[in-house]
C-alpha cells in the first residue's frame, strides 16, 4: 500500500479514498456483532531498535493534511507511557508499545505466512493496534476492521515494520504480503482469508478455518477429492470464506461456485458453528 505520507497528493488521495470507503461502508452495512469477541488487533514486528516512537508518529503526520495522511492523533499521553490513540475515519485505535517504554509481547501465532517459524529468535520488537475502548464491542464490524486494517497497512510501510500479525486468526505475514492483499481488498477485491483468517491441513486431506468465527461465528471445514492436491482444496476454503464473509452466517444448505466452476454444497452442521463445504 503506498506511503500516504510522502509528498504525494495522488498517493495521498488513493488513502483517503481507501479510508473513507471503509466509512462509508460502515454507514451502508452496519456491520455484524457476533458472540465470540476473540482478541481483536494486529501486532506490527520491528528489528530490534526500530520501533517507532510517540513523535515518529507525529513527524509522519506533520506538515500533512489528514485527508492525506488517513489519520490523525486524538490523544497523546506522556511518550514514556508508549502509546498513542490515533483517529480514522471517525473512529479511533489505540497503537502501544512504541519506544522507549517497553515493546509490547509477542503475539500468539499458529500460522506463517512468507515467515520463518522461529521468529522468537529473531528478536523483534512490537507495536499493538487495537479498536479504542468505545469499538471494543464493535470490533468485528467489519467496517472497524477496514479501516484498521488500512491504518495498519499504512503505519507498517511508513516505518517498516518487517511482520504483521492478526490476532483472530494467530496469523503472522510477511509485511510486504499484508500490504498487498489489505490494499487488494479495501479497492474492492476478495476477502484475504490467507491472513485474516487461517486455513489448516485436517488428517483427512481437507482443511478448515481459524478465526472466520471472529467474523460470523462459524468455521468452514472443506472436504477434499479424492488426490486432489490440498492447494486445489484450499482455494475452494477461500472461496467459500470470501462468500460467507459477503453475506453472513450461513443458516440453510447453499450452492457456491467453486474455483473451477463447479457447483459446491455447503451445509451447516449440527450446532451452527461450522460450515462444511463439499463437491456435489
Amino acid at each position: 500500500m503506498q506511503n500516504c505520507a510522502k509528498d504525494s497528493t495522488k498517493q495521498g488521495e488513493r488513502c483517503h479514498k481507501q479510508l473513507k470507503q471503509a466509512a462509508d461502508f460502515l454507514d451502508a452495512f452496519g456491520g455484524m456483532l457476533v458472540g465470540e469477541q476473540l482478541d481483536a488487533g494486529l501486532s506490527l514486528l520491528f528489528d530490534a531498535g526500530d520501533r517507532p516512537t510517540a513523535a515518529g508518529i507525529l513527524k509522519l503526520l506533520s506538515g500533512e493534511d489528514t485527508a492525506q495522511t488517513g489519520f490523525s492523533v486524538s490523544h497523546q499521553p506522556p511518550e514514556a507511557e508508549g502509546w498513542l490513540e490515533l483517529l480514522s475515519s471517525g473512529l479511533t485505535f489505540d497503537l502501544t508499545g512504541l519506544s522507549p517504554a517497553s515493546s509490547a509481547p509477542m503475539p500468539l501465532i499458529r500460522q506463517f505466512l512468507g515467515l520463518p517459524e522461529n521468529l522468537d529468535s529473531y528478536g523483534f520488537e512490537v507495536l499493538v493496534l487495537k479498536p479504542g475502548l468505545h469499538l471494543r464491542g464493535a470490533a468485528a464490524m467489519m467496517p472497524v476492521v477496514r479501516v484498521m486494517v488500512a491504518l495498519a497497512s499504512q503505519l507498517a510501510e511508513a516505518f517498516g515494520a518487517r511482520a504483521v500479525c492478526w490476532h483472530p486468526a494467530e496469523c503472522c505475514m510477511e509485511a510486504r504480503y499484508f500490504g498487498r492483499v489489505a490494499e487488494d481488498w479495501l479497492f474492492g477485491g476478495p476477502f484475504p482469508a490467507l491472513g485474516l483468517t487461517a486455513i489448516q491441513e485436517r488428517p483427512d486431506g481437507g482443511v478448515e478455518s481459524r478465526g472466520l468465527t471472529f467474523f460470523i461465528g462459524q468455521e468452514v471445514q472443506v472436504e477434499a477429492q479424492r488426490r486432489e492436491p490440498t492447494s486445489e482444496t484450499v482455494k475452494l476454503a477461500v472461496r467459500a470464506i470470501d462468500y460467507l464473509v459477503r453475506n453472513g452466517p450461513l443458516h440453510e444448505p447453499q450452492q457456491l461456485d467453486a474455483p473451477d466452476g463447479e457447483v459446491v454444497t455447503a451445509e451447516v452442521a449440527p450446532g451452527g458453528k461450522l460450515v462444511r463445504v463439499r463437491r456435489m
